[in-house]
């Protein structure tokens, strides 16, 4: 998957399934995900969209989960936000960091402020730079739509609905983070599910929906719905500009390598013919996992002959690949170059299920792109 987007509530998921082509439900441990194709300038990206919920704890769950099963290349948060600073009603504001305004220490003397601060990645918001410079995006919006201008800087966000500017939380917010443009109740646990993943790039794109004073459901029923749609608006601008190939590789720290390593390539094997990789391997495997797996398989043949089933032998490869790569650099930039090889034919690429094949270790499920042939014989 190369794209997950993350909407809170209806109408901001509403408004980025509208961009999808061939959007479908699918289910994943419980929980559902709208999956679909978008065709930018560059790539035709997978796109996975989940409606998380708003609060925080929520959303830094389904990012968690979003994550571990679909392993995008892009994670965006997007949706209305309130405005505090600069931006107007229909606005749209491109988050340069998280600020958690709601850390600190709470006092006789009053409320200490101690910052929680976290950045997205900075070549997104370049590129978004660059789009609101040509300002063609606007093209995406309704004709009955005023000129909506774009401001990049901080979005705060905490656990409460902040609805006035004479409230404690807002005077928190003008006291300590007096440069934040926008305010809401999802992006502080969202940049810190996502900044476990490093090499995963992550922003958060918002339309002003209000300016906390005046809130009301007739308010919001007009209002909500156009701040949605730019934002919406701009996230596919942006998709539809991006490269992928223009973009500086991230380099995974061992842990997180040794992960991807052993998701690429343990459902492929046979654990009774671990040593032997027969043609079903070799004509199901592109070459880059080929020479991925020349480079690890002593690993992996000690640790699956030394545990009892399937899942002990991937925590123990893990590990013990983990090690390896922390004492070896030269074999970590190889094996990094190597894994972004596969990631790059994958990406856009048609995906093909495979379940309980005698090929792969049993009950797994695996997925992957390109042309993906399994032999039997």
């Amino acid at each position: 998957m190369d794209i997950a987007i993350l909407a809170p509530i209806p109408v901001e998921y509403r408004a980025v399934k509208a961009y999808l082509e061939d959007a479908r439900e699918e289910a994943q441990d419980g929980q559902y995900y709208t999956v679909g194709a978008f065709r930018g300038r560059h790539h035709t990206f997978s796109v996975v969209l989940r409606e998380t919920g708003s609060r925080n704890n929520e959303v830094a769950l389904a990012a968690e989960r979003i994550i571990r099963h679909y392993r995008p290349a892009i994670i965006i948060l997007t949706g209305i936000a309130g405005g505090v600073k600069d931006a107007r009603i229909g606005d749209v504001v491109v988050a340069t960091q998280a600020y958690g305004y709601e850390a600190g220490k709470a006092t006789d003397e009053g409320f200490s402020s101690r910052p929680n601060v976290l950045p997205y990645s900075p070549e997104l918001v370049e590129l978004a730079r660059s789009i609101e410079r040509a300002g063609n995006w606007r093209n995406r919006l309704s004709p009955a739509a005023a000129s909506p201008q774009v401001f990049f800087g901080p979005i705060a966000s905490g656990d409460q609905v902040v609805a006035s500017s004479q409230s404690e939380a807002y005077r928190i917010i003008k006291n300590h983070y007096n440069d934040t443009l926008a305010l809401e109740m999802e992006s502080i646990g969202f940049a810190r599910a996502v900044s476990a993943y490093p090499h995963i790039r992550a922003m958060n794109i918002r339309g002003i929906s209000d300016l906390l004073d005046g809130k009301n459901a007739e308010h919001d029923a007009e209002n909500q719905p156009r701040a949605a749609a730019h934002a919406a608006a701009f996230v596919f601008e942006l998709l539809d500009q991006l490269d992928f190939t223009k973009l500086n590789p991230y380099y995974m720290d061992a842990k997180t390598l040794s992960k991807e390593i052993v998701a690429a390539i343990f459902p492929l094997l046979r654990l009774n013919s671990v040593r032997q990789i027969g043609k079903e391997f070799k004509q199901a495997a592109e070459g880059s996992i080929l020479e991925i797996w020349e480079k690890v398989k002593p690993i992996f043949i000690e640790e699956i002959e030394a545990e009892d089933t399937p899942e002990e032998a991937q925590v123990a490869i893990s590990s013990s690949l983990r090690k390896k790569l922390d004492k070896d650099k030269e074999l970590k930039q190889q094996l990094e170059t190597l894994l972004k090889k596969v990631e790059e034919k994958g990406g856009g690429g048609s995906k093909v299920a495979i379940k309980n094949s005698k090929n792969v270790v049993q009950g797994s499920e695996i997925k992957v792109g390109g042309d993906f042939r399994v032999g039997d014989g």
